[in-house]
């Protein structure tokens, strides 16, 4: 039996997409996520905190988002920098995807 990890390259369970309402940037977001990546369920606990404390990016510039799965991070940098260069990186392909959808 194939167990998928978040950093697999090519999750072998089904891509069994899953709605979910979030708040990055302070406002309401509806973005969809799927099993076989990192939090499926939402924002985990550590990036809940660290969007919570940093502090606002620069309006502009370009931004690298490492291990980004569905996107909380890439997705928050370009609400609240939308003139700004986002860069969303991930080895999980699924991954790449989510956070394509939710852009």
């Amino acid at each position: 039996m194939t167990q998928d990890h978040y950093f697999s390259a090519e999750p072998a369970s089904p891509a069994e997409l899953r709605e979910r309402e979030v708040v990055l940037a302070g406002r309401p977001v509806t973005v969809q996520t799927a099993g076989g990546i990192f939090s499926p369920d939402g924002i985990d606990k550590g990036t809940a905190v660290l969007l919570k404390h940093v502090p606002a990016p620069p309006e502009t510039g370009t931004f690298l988002d490492l291990g980004c799965g569905w996107g909380p991070m890439a997705l928050t940098l370009a609400l609240h920098s939308p003139a700004a260069t986002v860069h969303a990186v991930d080895v999980n392909q699924r991954a790449l995807d989510l956070v394509r959808r939710n852009a």
